[in-house]
């Protein structure tokens, strides 16, 4: 695979920030790392990172570098998959990046599969909220993104996957709770565990809400935390609810360790998203798509 592997070593722990973890997405040593970053620096005669103790960040110059780097990379990428011809020969890096629920649930499974069947293709999977993903993709950080939010930014592209479906639920231990239908309306006296600011299953329910006259701010919430599994956690000690997507909770509900509540006529659904830039997609990025699409019509 052709590239200029010192701005492909500079892009990565730019990306992390990070010389250790850069090394292990690489595959080279840390010395190496330093390496390559030092004889960039010598050829441009500038620091291109500023190191605090652990913490590492770009200079000003590293950032004036950062941009035109990734395009040339880009380029190398394209020109490889020109050259490829018969896609079993595909082979190069695939920056992807994921809502919390998609990498933890859904993803995981496809990607052994797809590692399977591309060895060659080396896949690098970066987790956040929605808002993190459509800004990664805007920003080129990863070429891929899947988000479960209903996103709108005009720079990005999007196309649906599948359906999901979200579920309000508690801990199985929670008598007062699981032998009763409650109503819309009494949602706002329901003890509720709620994602973060910018979560994508937060924004549907919200929105789901609102179109039922119950505003986020009227709920009582207990508790907000960062993730699907962190809310779980928190349901098996307490006696709050949650909503969380059925995928997250499809194991516990199988074994009871949680059980649904029932909300008259009041279904909550959504759609995974893929997200690319406007123009023409990578080759790479066609393939995952209409690997994951086939996976789930097989299902």
């Amino acid at each position: 695979m052709l590239t200029d592997f010192r701005l492909k070593v500079f892009e990565t722990v730019a990306r992390r920030l990070s010389f250790t973890r850069a090394s292990e997405e690489l595959f080279i040593t840390q010395p190496a790392v330093t390496r390559h970053i030092r004889e960039l620096e010598q050829q441009f005669g500038c620091r291109l990172f500023k190191r605090s103790g652990r913490k590492v960040a770009l200079t000003e110059e590293g950032e004036k570098l950062l941009v035109p780097a990734r395009r040339i990379l880009k380029e190398y990428a394209l020109l490889n998959e020109v050259m490829a011809g018969d896609s079993s020969r595909l082979q190069g890096y695939l920056h992807m990046g994921a809502s919390t629920t998609l990498t933890q649930y859904v993803l995981p499974p496809i990607l052994a599969l797809f590692h399977r069947m591309y060895p060659d293709i080396r896949v690098d999977l970066m987790d956040g909220n929605t808002e993190c993903i459509e800004a990664a993709v805007v920003g080129e950080v990863v070429q891929l993104g899947l988000i479960e939010g209903s996103g709108e930014h005009a720079d990005l592209h999007y196309r649906s996957f599948i359906r999901d479906e979200i579920v309000l639920v508690t801990a199985v231990s929670n008598p007062a709770l699981v032998r009763r239908e409650w109503t819309v309306e009494q949602l706002r006296e329901l003890p509720l565990v709620l994602r973060e600011a910018g979560s994508g299953t937060q924004a549907v329910v919200r929105k789901a809400l609102g179109e039922k006259g119950i505003l986020e701010n009227e709920l009582s919430v207990s508790m907000r935390l960062g993730s699907s599994e962190s809310i779980k956690r928190y349901l098996s000690k307490s006696n709050a609810c949650a909503f969380l997507s059925l995928f997250a909770v499809r194991e516990e509900l199988e074994r009871g360790a949680l059980v649904r509540v029932p909300v008259r006529n009041f279904d909550v659904t959504r759609v995974f998203r893929f997200v690319t830039p406007h123009g023409e997609q990578s080759r790479l990025s066609g393939l995952m798509i209409r690997f994951c699409l086939d996976y789930y019509n097989k299902m």
